[in-house]
């Protein structure tokens, strides 16, 4: 039998309220309940997916730090909808981020960075957008070595 979805993916993190922070408030996942592992962490529901938070010790590497970015895992990219409010929060929050319009595909992107440093891909459906949607205005256009 084959894989059917995407059910989560796990983040290390020095700062795991940040990470809870940005996740719900920025990207619109919400907190549910996790059990005690036995070290600090948070477990975030979207749809379907959930993402995992590693804190404290557990998220340490082997020298004892934390690495930052997606390390072999390029970004995680999600489906999305209201492209232009998001772009907005994302200004409101001084977030940097960039933007690809993919019109051959009907799609419009959004690029931004978690706390940690993870590579966050929108994809937005644009046929399904609110009308009147501006979409991406070609500023800003994600360079997938230069970001």
């Amino acid at each position: 039998m084959p894989a059917i979805d995407l059910h989560h993916l796990a983040i290390k993190t020095d700062d795991v309220d940040a990470t809870v922070e940005f996740w719900n408030n920025v990207i619109g996942s919400h907190s549910v309940d996790r059990p005690d592992f036995g070290f600090p962490g948070a477990w975030l529901q979207f749809g379907e997916t959930m993402i995992h938070l590693y804190g404290g010790e557990t998220a340490l590497n082997k020298e004892g730090g934390h690495d930052r970015g997606s390390a072999a895992i390029d970004h995680v990219a999600l489906s999305a909808r209201g492209f232009d409010e998001m772009r907005a929060l994302f200004d409101e929050k001084k977030l940097p981020w960039r933007q690809m319009d993919i019109s051959s595909f009907h799609l419009w992107q959004l690029f931004l960075h978690d706390p940690n440093g993870v590579l966050v891909e929108l994809n937005f459906d644009a046929r399904q957008e609110p009308p009147g949607s501006a979409g991406p205005d070609g500023n800003n256009v994600y360079d997938p070595g230069n970001f």
